[in-house]
């Protein structure tokens, strides 16, 4: 995963419900379903202090490439 991003800081996988518990993003995690195999992974960057970047991915069998976004968190 490290060398896909570009980051060589820690990198760990989440489930959905650890990423969105109150189902804040059910919206983003249902598009990032729908546009890949309909199975989603979330992987949290540990960036410093308290920045951290959360990758919400899926697949796209049919183009063969890795579909999702991208989302910078300040977390207190």
């Amino acid at each position: 995963m490290k060398a896909l991003i570009g980051h060589d800081a820690d990198v760990s996988a989440l489930d959905e419900k650890e990423f969105d518990p109150q189902g804040q993003y059910k919206d983003v995690v249902d598009a990032v379903k729908k546009a890949g195999d309909g199975k989603v992974r979330v992987f949290r960057v540990e960036l410093e202090g308290s920045r951290a970047e959360y990758y919400v991915v899926s697949v796209d069998k049919g183009e063969g490439r890795v579909v999702g976004l991208k989302a910078l968190s300040v977390e207190s």
